[in-house]
């Protein structure tokens, strides 16, 4: 999606992304004119070039070393799920080849070598076998790979405010054994998000790392960091082009202030945001839609519930100091209507109740005066035609932005099973 779109620097700066800048002002664009022509051409040249020499490499079984070798499998090889043998004809080949290329400036033979030592690395780290590990419900709370933005890319969160618990930080991180087996989990996350890649030349093909650095102990960032280096190292050498933009949030101030020491050559390689509390939902809304952004950051996304990704988001503005009605009608009986309500800032409060159709009927109230900053759910069980009426009341100056979604589902009640004797 973005192989020929090369950042002259990776890094965008603090201060841009805490005012919500997300434009990637660095990146630089193909020139045009003569210029763009000889550098299509230079790429097609190392693409074919490299196509031939991979080939004649499978073919002779010179690609890797010798305890690498199964002869009986190697012209089956495949990397990320796609067919290495160029012959072979796939599509996909061509992409995964590209992203070799431009990692070594499009010089064929450093691309080879670059793919012959990550199928070496794969097969010695046992990469295709770690997806299935299981590392323990505290990491798995921690790591999630879900929704896309704008662009289709993948998201992929790694949520370390857990590691405020200094006993979990020293039990993942106390150890070289225990070290080891986080960058494996890490990996294990990076599986995962290849598997929501398609690399089609219209498709997906690279992720959004979204990691969460709120409430990290700042007497153990140094460890913390230790154990990136050897991750972000990892992704270099064996996963080219795959990821697509790092996004740190939750960043204080002293936090930046040590990236600015310890974190720019372990990122060298990447466009890398770092976006204050205040600014996440703001910057974040910029690129991801509120359908697939997690809720804790503004979205409407949250593990479990009855909505997916396809679910439509609505919007309505909520100026200062006003109050704004969204109404979901609910004209048949026996459903259930269901919510989800989100606002970017705070201090909004809300009242939920059921007006019935019937001029006779009573009001019913669902719930009031909560105070939310980020999402709400809830739902409703509809005996008769009406509306949810939701009120939404700004006590601050600022404008917010409400993002809700609805759906009714026929009521399925519980009946009680009677009692075998």
């Amino acid at each position: 999606m973005e192989e020929d779109k090369d950042p002259q620097s990776p890094h965008e700066t603090f201060h841009d992304t805490v005012e919500g800048e997300i434009t990637d002002k660095n990146e630089e664009r193909e020139p045009e004119g003569l210029i763009g022509t000889d550098l299509k051409k230079k790429k097609r040249k190392a693409l074919i070039d490299l196509r031939t020499r991979l080939e004649d490499s499978i073919i002779n079984y010179t690609l890797i070393g010798e305890k690498y070798k199964t002869n009986e499998r190697l012209r089956e090889l495949e990397l990320w799920g796609v067919p290495l043998l160029p012959s072979r004809g796939h599509e996909r080949t061509d992409m995964i080849l590209k992203k070799f290329l431009k990692a070594k400036d499009y010089n064929a033979q450093n691309a080879l070598e670059m793919i012959a030592n990550t199928v070496m690395w794969r097969e010695d780290f046992n990469a295709d076998k770690v997806f299935d590990e299981m590392f323990g419900p505290d990491l798995d709370n921690i790591g999630y790979i879900e929704g896309k933005d704008k662009a289709g890319h993948p998201l992929c969160y790694q949520l370390y405010e857990a590691f405020k618990d200094k006993d979990m930080l020293r039990n993942r991180l106390g150890t070289k054994e225990s070290c080891e087996q986080f960058l494996r989990w890490r990996i294990k996350l990076m599986e995962g998000c290849i598997r929501k890649l398609d690399f089609k030349p219209d498709g997906a093909d690279s992720v959004i790392q979204i990691i969460d650095v709120k409430n990290i102990p700042r007497q153990f960032l140094n460890e913390i960091f230790q154990g990136s280096k050897k991750y972000f190292s990892i992704l270099q050498e064996n996963y080219p082009g795959i990821i697509y933009r790092f996004v740190i949030v939750n960043v204080p101030m002293w936090f930046f202030a040590f990236y600015t020491l310890n974190m720019r050559l372990m990122t060298r390689k990447y466009k890398v945001m770092y976006v204050k509390p205040s600014a996440v939902t703001e910057t974040l809304l910029k690129f991801i839609e509120p359908e697939h952004l997690l809720a804790q950051y503004g979205g409407v996304v949250r593990t479990g519930g009855e909505f997916s990704h396809d679910d439509k988001v609505l919007e309505k503005k909520l100026k200062g100091y006003t109050t704004e009605d969204i109404e979901i009608p609910t004209p048949e009986v026996r459903m259930t209507v269901y919510w989800d309500i989100t606002v970017t800032g705070s201090e909004v409060s809300y009242k939920e109740e059921f007006i019935p159709e019937d001029e006779g009927s009573y009001n019913v109230l669902v719930q009031k005066g909560k105070q939310f900053g980020r999402m709400t759910s809830n739902s409703f069980h509809v005996n008769e035609p009406g509306k949810i009426l939701i009120s939404l009341a700004n006590p601050t100056s600022k404008n917010r932005k409400v993002f809700y979604r609805y759906k009714l589902k026929p009521f399925q009640p519980m009946y009680t099973l009677p009692i075998k004797d």
